[in-house]
């Protein structure tokens, strides 16, 4: 009871865009479908965000969009200390021309996993519009949709950073939501990691309690999330209440953040524990449990 009342008051403390008010709640999880997009292509406030590699993004990308080093961005995350660098993050966003009123959006030809990783940082970094193409880009092309060659030119701009840590989970504070039962863990890793098969750090296993909700399972192999009545139906399987406050997590964060974006789209409060189990099983006083997900 008190869990509830607790989540309640959770839910009313949130802003009205993240509350439910329809069959796919608005919130800062924006989804963009291709038609949208297309016709939005040239507005002056978009910034467009191609995360696949530079030959690929050469050889053709959505017009307008500007090529960011997926794999860059994920090695300066992972670096120690590096998610609370406010000027190496300055740094690193002012060549992209955001300002306060740029509407940004990410693709990838990974099913989301770089792009949702891009989505999560620039919410955390306080860029306030940021959102996902539903579609990576072999599906936008093979459509017959726009394709340019051109890079186009962006006007650096001075972006001052302000980290959110309401969006990000530190080791401690999963510790703590554990003890107090606060918040549902979310696992989005394969299930051989979660049992402690594949042991990708010192210790494997799973966080007590964690619920198994791999990331695969939310996206299609073309990169689209599934429709909302069937997210909603796999959170319920799972035994995920609707509203219910969630931390997830996976190996280095990317994973976690594909998860974050489908919980944040459902209305969920959703925090990333984003240093995930690099951090988490590398040292020897967290819990562990190993096996399977209880069912």
């Amino acid at each position: 009871m008190l869990l509830t009342i607790l989540q309640s008051l959770a839910l009313m403390l949130l802003p009205v865009s993240l509350i439910d008010d329809g069959e796919a709640p608005a919130s800062a999880a924006t989804l963009v479908g291709f038609e949208e997009l297309q016709a939005r292509l040239g507005e002056p406030n978009l910034r467009l965000i191609d995360a696949r590699p530079r030959p690929d993004y050469d050889k053709g990308h959505i017009p307008g969009a500007v090529w960011v080093d997926a794999k860059a961005v994920e090695a300066m995350a992972a670096k120690p200390g590096a998610l609370t660098d406010r000027t190496a993050w300055e740094d690193w966003i002012r060549p992209l021309g955001i300002g306060p009123e740029t509407k940004v959006l990410v693709y990838d030809a990974k099913r989301q996993l770089d792009a949702a990783r891009l989505w999560w940082l620039l919410g955390y970094l306080g860029v306030d519009r940021v959102g996902l193409v539903d579609g990576g880009f072999p599906a936008w092309a093979a459509e017959g949709r726009p394709v340019a060659v051109e890079v186009p030119a962006v006007e650096p701009l001075a972006f001052s950073v302000k980290f959110r840590p309401g969006r990000r989970a530190s080791r401690a504070e999963v510790l703590s939501a554990i003890d107090a039962k606060s918040m549902r863990i979310i696992d989005a890793r394969t299930e051989a990691e979660y049992t402690g098969e594949d042991k990708k750090s010192r210790r494997g296993g799973h966080i007590p309690e964690a619920c198994h909700l791999e990331w695969q399972g939310f996206v299609t192999p073309e990169g689209k999330f599934l429709p909302v009545e069937e997210l909603r139906a796999k959170l319920e399987k799972a035994g995920v209440r609707p509203g219910e406050p969630v931390i997830t997590h996976c190996q280095g964060g990317g994973r976690a953040s594909v998860d974050a974006f489908v919980f944040e789209r459902l209305g969920h409060p959703a925090r990333n524990y984003y240093e995930s189990w690099a951090d988490w099983g590398n040292v020897d006083d967290t819990p562990i449990e190993t096996g399977p997900a209880k069912k």
